[in-house]
């Protein structure tokens, strides 16, 4: 009877990793409808959106249960509260833009794309301070595929133009055409999950998982389950989960319908989807030496 709860313990202890190891989401922000997708980012079927009508949709970035997002004729960022969808007005405006696009978060700030003409890159703190306003060498303008991963950027080249380069944060290019999508579809929005990279399809409803090693391609997701035919401008993770250091939460979002501040961030130790994947093959090794053993 012992060894039979022992084994029932440890399995329930597995699967609550496993569910803990597979809760990694793919976000996505459309053109036109601005609807936010909560996307499964093994079989590409959304699980749930929000509609926060605030334009036409194209960055955005999720840390924690917030949802920072663009849209493309205005200089705001928005927020949200992307497990109810309630709105928490405007977190920061950029001054001197007229439009934004894609936008990604290092742990501390943001790197906020233009979408005003030129190819720079804005880098902000959550409370709408410019640090820094960088050059992307190979962007023509309007580029809408911008990412943070492993202390360097990678950008596409213009609005649904490939391929994406990798610069470091000073806008210096260190390596082009790192990642070079078919010709035959529009890619725009990117998303890195701690392992390979996400580009959006935006005419096909679909997304194309490339190496973060080699940047070649290993998979495609058709997106399915959409309330609206998605268009989707940009993706995210949760950055919290997957940058490889421990990222600030921002709190509890309030509705309002005030242009609101984040609440100053508290640091909470988290582990990246691959570490949680890693510790979940080391608890299955732990399982099987118990069960020869008995």
């Amino acid at each position: 009877m012992r060894g039979s709860l022992r084994i029932l313990a440890v399995f329930t202890l597995l699967g609550m990793v496993g569910t803990a190891a597979q809760a990694l989401n793919l976000y996505g922000n459309s053109a036109g409808t601005n609807e936010i997708d909560v996307i499964n980012p093994a079989t590409g079927a959304v699980i749930s959106h929000c509609l926060p009508n605030s334009g036409n949709g194209r960055g955005i970035v999720v840390v924690g249960t917030t949802a920072y997002y663009t849209v493309a004729n205005s200089n705001n960022v928005f927020a949200l509260n992307i497990t109810n969808c309630a709105s928490m007005g405007v977190a920061f405006s950029v001054a001197g833009a007229t439009g934004l696009s894609t936008i990604a978060y290092d742990g501390t700030n943001f790197w906020i794309g233009d979408y005003s003409g030129t190819n720079h890159a804005f880098y902000y703190s959550p409370t709408g301070t410019l640090l820094k306003t960088i050059s992307l060498a190979n962007c023509s303008g309007f580029c809408d595929g911008l990412e943070f991963f492993n202390g360097k950027l990678i950008s596409n080249r213009g609005d649904t133009v490939p391929p994406y380069d990798i610069y470091d944060t000073n806008g210096n290019l260190l390596q082009a055409a790192f990642i070079s999508p078919s010709p035959t579809f529009g890619a725009t929005g990117i998303a890195f999950d701690g392992t390979n990279f996400y580009v959006s399809d935006i005419f096909n409803q679909k997304v194309h998982v490339y190496s973060g090693t080699t940047g070649a391609e290993i998979n495609v997701l058709t997106i399915t389950g959409a309330t609206n035919q998605p268009l989707i401008e940009d993706l995210s993770f949760d950055y919290q989960q997957v940058l490889p250091t421990p990222t600030p939460t921002v709190g509890t979002p309030v509705p309002t319908a005030t242009p609101t501040s984040p609440p100053a961030p508290v640091v909470v130790p988290t582990l990246s989807f691959p570490m949680l994947g890693l510790l979940a093959a080391a608890i299955a090794a732990a399982a099987l030496v118990v069960l020869m053993r008995r």
